[in-house]
């Protein structure tokens, strides 16, 4: 059978060939599907959680939801509903109206044909209509409220499982309405799947300590050399390709991240003219891995030298409320991750090291107070999102008072690119503060 190197190896919207089941995570995600709990998977950007869905889920066997940063519960128990094929209608604050037209009311009331009414889609068209005409056909639910909407799938039998992806791009208390919504649906057996970028446990918890026992929780890593010597094998036998001269140097300069696993990879084999499966059997050189690291230290560097920017905020903004200089902790951040010693970013920072080492390099070192820092560190995330940074490349842990990198491929970048050379170019809050008070 043939194969493209595409399909194998690489990070695809799709379930990727050289996919391998791993006892701790995928035996675990099967469980957790069947124990009636709510399900959370979470870990490092490009670590296998979407595969993992894909994987053990068959497409008709859940509905899937895209969260944003401007989503709110509602969207997504309205998108639920829609994808489920539950017509209904907004409730209005007139008696006679468009029930289609654009006027929404302020709640968040809805109502639905009863269950097998013949005139569903009569009543449902486009056209105005008198309420008092169709009142006794339809069940008003607020779907505001878990209960209300727990009760209207549990009416409609539906038993598919809800995906929730990229949880961690909603407003915090977005999640934390969630958090307590589903205690509810977890009482009336809807089971959740969510999926998020962070990489410690109980998050969902920290915002109601209820789903404690509620819940199961599945993290995506670490993935060990033995996972990705199976990877690689899986797919050197799809392809008729050889990586032993190089397997080695490509999981150490991968960083545990199964993403650039794949990627490097797959770039490999492009570089070695290999496209599909060979006929006879090709050696993966150290120049093929040696072009491939190059290829995607360019290809991550630029998205990450963007972010960056983006990061740092580059606005010219010469004071606080308080009418003091900012004391412009994106750029202080920024520069630790390009100066701090490699091994101790990959372990991740306490909230004690970053506050000792920004007052080391801040220019107002007096001004650098614990609060001030917390403040930051706790609005982290958002930050990220404002910044339209995605996936976040960082997270702070509020329970361990830690910070870590949380894309996968962001160790990979540091590690290859010229860091000196990348601080120089992002602009210095400092350099604006001295200008402004030239100009003053």
């Amino acid at each position: 059978m043939k194969y493209i190197t595409s399909d194998v190896f690489g990070v695809k919207s799709k379930l990727i060939a050289s996919y391998v089941e791993r006892e701790s995570v995928d035996a675990r995600f099967k469980s957790a599907l069947k124990d009636g709990n709510e399900v959370i998977v979470y870990g490092s950007s490009k670590q296998g959680k979407t595969s993992l869905i894909l994987k053990h889920l068959d497409e008709e066997e859940y509905v899937k939801v895209e969260c944003s940063p401007q989503t709110q519960s509602i969207d997504i128990y309205k998108s639920i509903l829609r994808q489920l094929k539950i017509k209904y209608i907004e409730s209005e604050t007139t008696d006679s109206s468009y029930e289609h037209g654009g006027k929404v009311n302020a709640g968040f009331k809805i109502k639905i044909p009863f269950v097998g009414d013949t005139n569903v889609g009569a009543e449902l068209s486009d056209k105005k209509t008198d309420k008092a005409s169709t009142k006794e056909s339809y069940i008003e639910y607020n779907l505001a409220l878990a209960q209300d909407v727990s009760e209207l799938l549990k009416s409609y039998e539906t038993e598919k499982y809800i995906v929730l992806e990229n949880f961690h791009y909603l407003e915090l208390d977005v999640q934390e309405t969630l958090a307590y919504d589903l205690r509810v649906f977890q009482d009336h057996h809807i089971i959740f799947v969510i999926l998020g970028i962070w990489r410690e446990a109980n998050r969902l918890i920290q915002f109601n300590g209820d789903l404690l026992d509620r819940i199961t929780e599945v993290p995506v890593e670490p993935w060990d050399t033995n996972d990705f010597q199976k990877v690689i094998k899986k797919g050197s036998d799809m392809l008729h390709v050889d990586f032993s001269n190089v397997e080695e140097q490509l999981i150490s300069d991968s960083f545990d991240s199964i993403g650039v696993v794949q990627e490097i990879c797959k770039y490999s084999c492009t570089d070695a003219g290999v496209n599909e499966t060979q006929n006879n059997a090709v050696l993966i050189s150290q120049d093929n891995l040696n072009s491939a690291l190059k290829k995607k230290a360019e290809e991550y560097g630029v998205r990450h030298i963007r972010n960056f920017e983006a990061f740092v905020d580059i606005a010219r903004r010469t004071s606080n409320q308080s009418g003091k200089p900012s004391l412009a902790f994106p750029y202080y951040f920024i520069k630790l991750l390009l100066t701090q010693d490699f091994e101790e970013i990959e372990k991740g920072l306490s909230r004690a090291t970053l506050l000792e080492e920004i007052r080391k390099i801040h220019h107002r070192p007096e001004d650098v107070r614990s609060g001030d820092l917390g403040a930051f560190l706790h609005n982290l995330t958002q930050h990220q999102i404002n910044k339209k940074i995605q996936p976040p490349f960082v997270d702070y842990d509020r329970g361990g008072k830690i910070l870590k990198i949380i894309d996968s491929s962001l160790y990979f970048f540091l590690k290859h690119c010229n860091r000196e050379e990348i601080l120089g170019d992002i602009p210095n809050p400092l350099d604006d503060e001295e200008s402004n008070n030239c100009v003053n």
